[in-house]
């Protein structure tokens, strides 16, 4: 089996259009082709053992990027085999789900076949619904019984034993009319019709199967994507994993049901209750499961996120600013992940966070300013612990911490923060790119003296703890002064600003442009672009005012 390529997009004449793989999905899709390639038909085992039906779980996690998987990976499988792509939540409205996979199956079979794809219409047309005229002399009690049962309609009042007439919720012979009695009948003779139509139909899927043996271009198994099988409503999805199960079992055809099994789990619960066992319930349904992992935080960002919105260009088209000023809009979404990781927040919650603060970087007005990472910590906290969030931006935060020895002491805002960190994301680096020649020439050194800038452009780094240390609890503590370099000037007229000049300038412009240097940067831009002027009450607008804004998904 080939390699696939995925690093660029696709160009026409493909039917659609696929990005990029920046998740590095490509060679999942490359080993379980091979698997599942072999699992469906082996020829290194005798004649009568070389087919095989199975049915694999693609399990991942909503945004994971599923239904950009199993489409591409179907593109590239159709080359070489037969293959079928079934969208189920678009389909749901169906009432029956046979319908939908035979339906998908002929139709997109038949443009793969040099041999004719037909079923019997009257094989199909039995699994259509008992027409409503007849049911409409039904009463409540009938209209829920099951199949099996139908058959005590069918007895006359002296044929029901006494203990079943004495029984309230037994049907008795006065609920039976000629036209009820006449809708078992039917109902009966059409569960009979079905199960003869599952055999018709089965006996077709495996003269395809045999046929596309015979074909030259194509090679065996049959491949049956069904994705979407998650959202689409409880009742449709149980129904589609038993027509799985039990009526396309048909030995050299592989099913791939992608799903977000946690959420199918409890799709099941609803239909069975709480106490169901779902986990047990779906291994009877599937061979084997692959897990997808879910993908690096920025990776998974830029495939779902507004990357335009960070761009250089669109900044300054509105003349807003942002910090941190990056090179490209990867690396803003880069900086922004490192605070989802640290305060881990699921996938669906990273998506609306950045998304709020694409709608907060859209509405800045003409001249404004706002530290975006600032923004993500205060919306991880809006949605891990509102109590929390309501103390720190109101600057009411007071908590106590317990020593081993049962004494009390108060415990600042970072380091309550940070206790709940891991160390790993503690010591991650936020990037910025800083030209310090477009803030100053020279640093004010002293009241008789300058010292030119020689500082470089480029990346400069900080560790996220060293940022909610200096940055983010100084906005959100009483210390006006947290922001400022702690020198002792000589003079009472030394400005804040000279102040942070100074300390830049008695910096070792040869060190690396690492977490000490960065802070001293961050500092000094914080009061010369006057990021320090943004309030508490500020930020409390920018997170309410867009709080309500909740991702749906791709549509």
């Amino acid at each position: 089996m080939k390699e696939f390529n995925w690093s660029k997009a696709t160009k026409p004449p493909l039917e659609e259009y696929f990005p990029a793989d920046k998740l590095d999905r490509a060679r999942y899709a490359i080993f379980l082709s091979r698997l599942l390639a072999q699992e469906g038909f082996d020829k290194s085992k005798p004649d009568d053992e070389q087919k095989k039906n199975y049915v694999l779980n693609l399990n991942a996690e909503w945004g994971a990027g599923k239904t950009y998987f199993l489409k591409r990976w179907s593109r590239e499988l159709i080359v070489d085999f037969p293959v079928v792509y079934i969208d189920a939540w678009q389909q749901d409205y169906s009432d029956d789900p046979f319908l939908t996979v035979i339906a998908g199956i002929i139709k997109q079979l038949q443009r793969q076949a040099k041999f004719n794809i037909t079923i019997p219409k009257s094989a199909v047309s039995m699994f259509k619904a008992v027409a409503p005229a007849i049911a409409q002399g039904l009463t409540k009690k009938i209209s829920g019984i099951d199949l099996d049962e139908l058959h005590t309609l069918l007895f006359s009042d002296e044929e029901i034993e006494d203990d079943q007439k004495q029984n309230s919720n037994k049907l008795t012979g006065s609920d039976f009319s000629p036209a009820v009695k006449a809708l078992a009948q039917n109902l009966i003779k059409d569960h009979e019709a079905k199960n003869k139509s599952v055999e018709v139909i089965k006996a077709k899927l495996a003269d395809w199967v045999n046929k596309f043996e015979e074909q030259e271009d194509k090679s065996l198994p049959i491949f049956i994507f069904i994705d979407e099988l998650d959202r689409c409503r409880p009742s449709y999805a149980v129904e589609m994993l038993e027509t799985i199960k039990h009526i396309f079992d048909v030995k050299g055809i592989v099913f791939v049901v992608a799903t977000d099994t946690e959420q199918l789990q409890h799709t099941i619960k609803s239909i069975y209750g709480e106490g169901f066992d779902a986990k047990v319930y779906l291994g009877r349904f599937f061979n084997s499961r692959y897990s997808l992992k879910r993908p690096a935080l920025k990776d998974f960002l830029s495939v779902h996120s507004d990357t335009t919105k960070f761009e250089t260009a669109y900044l300054e088209s509105k003349n807003i600013e942002l910090l941190p000023r990056t090179e490209n809009p990867e690396t803003a979404l880069a900086n922004i992940s490192v605070v989802l990781d640290a305060f881990q927040v699921s996938a669906r919650t990273a998506i609306q966070i950045t998304e709020r603060i694409t709608a907060i970087i859209v509405n800045l007005p003409n001249g404004k300013k706002v530290d975006v990472l600032v923004l993500a910590i205060l919306f991880c906290i809006h949605e891990k612990d509102h109590p929390l969030y309501e103390e720190i931006i109101n600057g009411r935060f007071k908590r106590t911490i317990e020593n081993d020895k049962g004494e009390t002491r108060s415990i600042s805002i970072n380091n309550f923060l940070k206790q709940n960190i891991m160390e790993e994301n503690l010591t991650a680096e936020l990037i910025y790119f800083i030209d310090p020649l477009l803030y100053t020439n020279a640093f004010y050194l002293n009241n008789m003296r300058t010292i030119k800038n020689r500082y470089d452009k480029g990346k400069y780094s900080i560790k996220l703890t060293s940022f909610i240390d200096n940055i983010f609890c100084g906005l959100f503590t009483n210390k006006v002064s947290s922001l400022i370099p702690l020198v002792s000037p000589k003079s009472d007229s030394i400005t804040r600003l000279e102040s942070a000049e100074k300390s830049l300038a008695e910096g070792n412009v040869r060190s690396p442009r690492k977490d000490g240097m960065t802070i001293q940067w961050l500092k000094y831009i914080y009061i010369k672009d006057e990021y320090e002027k943004l309030t508490k009450e500020q930020y409390r607008d920018f997170i309410e005012l867009s709080s309500p804004l909740d991702y749906m998904g791709d549509s």
